[in-house]
């Protein structure tokens, strides 16, 4: 049976397959990136935050949207749609997804329920080689 695993945080994603984890076996699918999630907070605003007064002073209108929560809320948006695109064409019955404790919440948000049984690991591994990335998945998946 097929595994999907997405090994992702809020500015790169690798997805992978394997039809056996046990022996190694792990392909790169396609790797995702989102530049805007590695901006500075400054360089994804449109303009610095303005004031305005009231009767009682001044206040600052500071948005209460983080710019970088928006970006890995778009990022997440899309890992999402990967996810359920291959899950319509049945390309995977199992799925593995290896992210940040935060960034998995966010992403989890937009998966449908009923998606294939998830298992998390909460690490982050963008940087991981294949090799390396087989030896932790079984370490963390006692395969």
């Amino acid at each position: 049976m097929t595994t999907w695993i997405l090994v992702a945080n809020a500015a790169e994603a690798k997805l992978l397959t394997s039809e056996n984890l046990r022996i190694g076996e792990l392909k790169l699918l396609r790797e995702l990136t989102h530049p805007d999630s590695r901006k500075k907070i400054t360089d994804l605003m449109s303009d610095k935050p303005g004031h305005y007064k009231t009767d009682t002073g001044a206040y600052g209108a500071f948005s209460k949207n983080d710019p970088k929560e928006v970006e890995a809320e778009h990022f997440a948006m899309q890992l999402a749609h990967e996810l359920k695109a291959g899950w319509d064409q049945n390309q995977y019955k199992h799925l593995v997804i290896v992210t940040p404790a935060h960034f998995y919440g966010i992403i989890k948000k937009h998966l449908d329920n009923h998606l294939a049984d998830i298992v998390h690991i909460s690490k982050d591994y963008t940087k991981y080689t294949l090799i390396k990335l087989v030896a932790s998945l079984k370490e963390h998946l006692f395969i």
